[in-house]
């Protein structure tokens, strides 16, 4: 019994002293070259929602926009023979039905300028959008204009869609053919004197068709010449009343002295400056400035082409503006 215990002790004293030693000599491992380890933290990539202006331009992308009819030139007061067509295609040539575009046409005249509207229209199920102007009582020589709807909440603006803007001729003549005009356009001479009603003016429209037209009754009295517009008009207004439709006035004058150059060619400049009143109501309803510049071989040949383009160029304004 006592060798029991004894052997009891031995085992307890033992383990002991194998728990102690474990506590004190731990196992030690060292990484002596290892590098160190790092984590990265991934951003996580937000991608912006587009704009609502960017997912407009998306959708008009590739779309076509061209006029398929044209109407000829009408005269005022007379209704266009056709309306303007329009044909609206995707970027394959296909229609496009229900696209918004805005037209921007002439509707009057205030002030003897042109003024414009802008209309919504809607293509139809075969793309097509047709436009019936309304019948003219004033002259224009200039376009309408089709381009994709713009929502007025977008920021976005002509220049940005401006590879999908058509355009169209808008010409609408005057009736002075048949209503007739008297003339008040003094030409000065190269030193801005001996003013004389302009014959040139006067031939070029008549080679249009106006045969009833002639120099107006106080086209002798040179002190008219800037007297204001109201008293021109009520001084021959005194003369011939409403036989004639129209006062054209203005002047004709060279910008400088005709220039002699260094190869020996001559440059001539004139500009004119043009009115016209409707007799009937004394309004002023054409105003315009036409310049020109032109070269000759020597004095007469620079003025003669100077003023032989002037003429043409005045006179169509003319035919279109009264």
């Amino acid at each position: 019994m006592k060798n029991w215990k004894l052997f009891i002790s031995y085992l307890i004293f033992t383990g002991i002293l194998f728990v102690s030693c474990a506590t004190k000599h731990p196992e030690t491992v060292q990484l002596t070259d290892a590098e160190p380890v790092y984590v990265e933290e991934i951003e996580e990539v937000v991608i912006p929602e587009p704009t609502a202006e960017e997912l407009f331009l998306e959708k008009i992308n590739g779309i076509n926009i061209e006029f398929t009819n044209i109407p000829a030139k009408v005269k005022k007061n007379k209704a266009f023979s056709s309306s303007y067509s329009i044909q609206i295609t995707d970027s394959n040539g296909f229609a496009v039905s229900n696209f918004e575009v805005k037209l921007k046409v002439p509707v009057r005249k205030e002030a003897a300028q042109l003024v414009f509207e802008e209309i919504k229209m809607i293509s139809d199920e075969n793309g097509i959008i047709n436009y019936e102007p309304q019948k003219p009582d004033f002259c224009a020589h200039t376009e309408i204009t089709a381009m994709p709807f713009i929502p007025s909440e977008l920021n976005i603006s002509e220049e940005d869609v401006s590879n999908q803007i058509a355009k169209a001729a808008f010409l609408v003549e005057s009736d002075i053919t048949a209503k007739g005009a008297i003339l008040f356009v003094f030409e000065y001479n190269e030193n801005g004197k001996s003013p004389k009603n302009s014959y040139d003016i006067l031939s070029g429209l008549r080679k249009k068709g106006v045969s009833m037209i002639g120099n107006a009754p106080i086209s002798d009295d040179t002190s008219y010449i800037n007297a204001s517009k109201e008293k021109i008009y009520k001084e021959n207004f005194e003369y011939v009343g409403t036989d004639f439709g129209y006062l054209i006035g203005g002047t004709i004058k060279f910008t400088n002295p005709v220039q002699k150059n260094e190869d020996g060619t001559y440059t001539a400049n004139m500009v004119a400056y043009l009115y016209g009143i409707d007799m009937k109501t004394g309004e002023v309803i054409y105003e315009q400035t036409i310049e020109n510049t032109s070269e000759g071989a020597n004095w007469n040949k620079a003025v003669d082409s100077c003023k032989t383009k002037l003429t043409a160029d005045a006179v169509d304004s003319l035919m279109f503006g009264l």
